[in-house]
């Protein structure tokens, strides 16, 4: 609350002491530029224009018209009791009061009106002044001044209360500086859209103001991949994009990798499903030399082949700051893997890589093993989903007893069946770094997972503390040793279905392998107890019609305990029902018998040759081993 005062002495008082237009340099005008007062109610205030200037007599004899003027005045004057108006200013309105407090000593006296005997405000016409006069002469009734009152001067004093005239100004808004950076991103992107051509996508326009930008399956496209490369070039917040299957294809390869030379505030990339080709991953590699930032890179799905691989090689063997390289379900077949191994043995940086999901085996798959040898740098290595082998097998046997730094091998669902897993199991309990082993989705049956658990408990050397069989079936025995294990708090397993089992004496139905043949497991059966095809005949035919019905003969089996489940036993039974009439002969048990025999001939060659080569192989392991410097 301030006071506005006009004395005499200002630029707007004439030379009779009257009140002119305010000051251009007021507070009101310097508020609203107008330097006007506005007429309200009975009191007229002074405006900007001289010729409106002319106070209303009620207002400069400072008393209104009453049944008891002397008496109005009198206590106007000595109390000190102010009349109020209001008045608009700008888009605000204010009370202003006369107060009497305004009426101070001054050294001019006051001019006095003969008729009425009291005071009258200075005139600017001849004209004003005889209306005025008239007018008193009618309507002023005669008021006695005290002396003393003529020795005063009018000076007029506006209070404003209840109002802050500084309140109407409207302060410019500060906006942060997190919101102002947020905005010119917002800003950049939206005119890289429209110098490309394309539409803003809305929720990549929320994200580029945050860390981690994460856009997938939203066919962004080429043109979307150039207009966000462009955006991203000075972003100061984006530390991860990750733009999985959006078809940037090779083209937006090459406009993300050109906005990663420049920004180096980027340290995680995913460019999986994109298929960015050869083309795209040249791109990503010749900025790969120039870029010490990025850690993680994702090129799942980006269509390489085996000639790629000789790029990727070129990328692992001139970037030492990348962390994690993912690879994932490309078309690396055997010279693939074996030009990757070749870099993965002088690269000493990388952290993890993933090779899931190709097509390598042969000669790559046992490079990549052999690598482990030489690589130290190494702490998760993912090759599920190829083709490893038991040859694969027997290297890594080799190298994980040499190798100390590898914590995590993945193999699975892979061609590992028990000689495989034998292989790999020797190498395991032998190594003191490996500690996460996945064999899920292989030629595992209940019995070999048994032995995988046993080789794991009794080793004083493995620090291997996970083991994930996948799907595996599983028997009590197995699920009682591993459920010990865990209680020590030291080891964990991961498998499938726990099989019970229904005699001690003979191996459970279920316990059998699901990719085995029923009818070799019936003829196994009957060998391991020496049971011939008559025997069994005579025993199921009751009435010696040399054929038993489908009924009869699954009843048979499940007497004798043969180790077949239900499902299992109709396999059989259609397999050996070869005329289909619903019955199974002496002539059929026999071409059974035969086809069984003829397998397992096949079966103990091919065990014999993978020996044979499994002996060579490790000869020349070994060989290799000794020469190394």
């Amino acid at each position: 609350m301030g006071n506005l005062q006009i004395h005499p002495e200002d630029k707007n008082m004439d030379a009779d002491g009257d009140v002119g237009a305010p000051a251009q340099s007021s507070v009101a005008d310097k508020q609203h530029g107008t330097g006007q007062y506005i007429e309200t109610g009975k009191f007229k205030s002074p405006v900007a224009s001289r010729e409106s200037s002319n106070i209303d007599q009620n207002q400069t004899n400072g008393f209104k018209k009453s049944p008891e003027p002397e008496t109005k005045s009198q206590e106007f004057l000595t109390n000190g009791k102010r009349e109020a108006t209001n008045v608009q200013i700008g888009k605000r309105s204010a009370t202003l009061f006369l107060s009497s407090h305004s009426l101070k000593a001054s050294s001019k006296p006051k001019r006095t009106s003969p008729e009425v005997g009291t005071f009258q405000p200075p005139s600017r016409t001849p004209s004003n002044i005889t209306q005025t006069s008239n007018q008193r002469k009618q309507t002023v009734p005669s008021v006695v001044v005290p002396d003393e009152l003529l020795k005063l001067r009018v000076k007029k004093e506006f209070t404003f209360t209840g109002y802050d005239i500084m309140a109407d100004v409207e302060p410019v808004p500060v906006i942060p500086e997190e919101e102002q950076t947020a905005h010119e991103i917002r800003q950049m992107y939206s005119e890289s859209c429209k110098q490309v051509g394309v539409t803003p996508v809305r929720s990549l326009t929320q994200q580029l103001c945050t860390p981690v930008v994460q856009l997938r399956c939203r066919s962004l496209g080429p043109k979307g991949a150039d207009a966000l490369a462009i955006a991203l070039v000075n972003n100061p917040t984006v530390t991860s994009l990750d733009l999985e299957d959006n078809g940037i294809a090779s083209e937006g390869a090459k406009s993300l990798a050109e906005m990663l030379e420049v920004n180096h505030n980027i340290t995680d990339v995913s460019l999986a499903e994109n298929l960015v080709s050869k083309d795209g991953l040249s791109a990503i590699t010749d900025m790969m030399k120039n870029n010490f930032y990025i850690q993680s890179l994702d090129l799942t799905g980006s269509g390489f082949v085996d000639s790629d691989a000789y790029t990727v090689a070129d990328l692992l063997e001139n970037n030492k700051i990348l962390r994690e390289l993912i690879l994932s379900h490309n078309q690396f077949g055997d010279k693939g893997g074996y030009v990757i191994a070749q870099a993965l043995a002088q690269n000493d940086t990388l952290r993890i890589i993933d090779l899931s999901w190709n097509h390598i085996r042969g000669e790559g798959a046992k490079s990549i093993a052999a690598c482990l040898q030489k690589n130290l740098g190494l702490r998760k290595l993912d090759v599920s989903w190829n083709g490893f082998t038991t040859g694969d097998c027997a290297i890594f046997s080799v190298t994980l007893k040499e190798n100390t730094t590898l914590k995590e091998l993945d193999l699975s669902n892979n061609q590992l069946g028990e000689t495989a897993i034998a292989y790999l199991m020797k190498g395991i309990q032998k190594s003191d770094g490996l500690e996460i082993l996945r064999i899920g989705g292989n030629l595992i049956i209940p019995r070999m997972a048994l032995v995988i658990l046993k080789a794991i408990e009794q080793s004083e050397a493995c620090r291997l503390h996970t083991l994930d069989m996948g799907d595996t079936e599983v028997d009590e025995e197995f699920y009682s040793m591993a459920d010990e294990m865990q209680a020590k708090g030291s080891f964990e397993v991961a498998h499938g279905p726990v099989i019970k089992r229904r005699d001690a004496k003979t191996n459970s139905a279920e316990a059998i392998d699901g990719n085995m043949d029923a009818v070799c497991e019936l003829f196994k059966y009957m060998s391991d107890n020496n049971y011939r095809v008559i025997d069994l005949m005579k025993w199921l035919d009751k009435d010696n019609s040399m054929s038993v019905s489908r009924d009869e003969f699954k009843k048979g089996m499940i007497t004798a305990e043969v180790p077949l489940t239900e499902h299992q036993l109709d396999l059989l039974l259609d397999q050996l029902d070869e005329d289909g009439d619903g019955e199974v002969d002496f002539k059929e048990m026999l071409l059974g018998e035969r086809m069984f025999r003829r397998k397992m001939r096949q079966k103990k060659e091919r065990l014999r040759s993978t020996k044979e080569k499994s002996a060579n192989l490790r000869k020349i392991v070994l060989a290799a081993i000794k020469e190394k410097p």
